[in-house]
């Protein structure tokens, strides 16, 4: 898409100026494929949101250095790129943090007391998935603990709550995908009770 019409010049003039209209035309118009874009990058819409607001707080604290033959569709895509780069190696290395520090408290502190372990395991583990399941948006809590709780197959919720199979199946989904976020660090103490 050839972006130099007309008006881009003038467009990119306004921006400099720090014009409201101008910003939100070129919000309005590149907000949502940005979005898109960057979750496709990262696999997490909140995270792509918060870098595609990121960017156009970018271009609004630089406007002033924009010139006037530039094409602003590149420029912010290739902002919104660079900026989930920086959030994949941010999340690598916060997770490889996490997880060195899990594994040394575990081994320090759990392994070298078994009644630590016994209790780590019967009352945070238990009091830890109440309160991830209890943090659900209430709709998806609701058909989680009908699902997962009373055993009910997915049909049954749907036909109990007067929904369709397909909305229990989304927001079963939801739920362990939000669960699998909180409990992550569970899994590493699951993990190696098991071995």
């Amino acid at each position: 898409m050839m972006e130099m019409d007309n008006g881009t010049e003038q467009l990119i003039i306004e921006l400099r100026e720090g014009k409201e209209c101008a910003f939100v035309k070129v919000f309005r118009t590149y907000y949502a494929p940005l979005l898109n874009y960057a979750g496709r990058i990262l696999h997490d819409t909140e995270l792509a949101n918060d870098v595609v607001q990121e960017a156009f707080c970018g271009l609004f604290e630089r406007r002033k250095e924009l010139k006037g033959n530039m094409l602003l569709r590149p420029y912010l895509y290739k902002v919104v790129y660079n900026s989930c780069l920086d959030a994949i190696k941010h999340r690598k290395v916060e997770s490889n943090y996490i997880n060195q520090e899990l594994l040394d408290f575990y081994f320090s502190k759990v392994v070298e007391t078994p009644e630590a372990e016994l209790l780590l395991v019967e009352e945070d583990l238990i009091g830890a998935i109440q309160e991830a399941v209890e943090r659900l948006p209430e709709r998806c809590r609701e058909i989680f603990e009908l699902s997962k709780m009373e055993g009910l197959s997915n049909k049954q919720v749907a036909e109990k709550l007067d929904i369709s199979v397909k909305t229990v199946e989304n927001q079963m989904t939801i739920a362990f995908s939000r669960l699998r976020k909180e409990l992550e660090w569970l899994l590493c103490i699951i993990f190696f009770q098991n071995l």
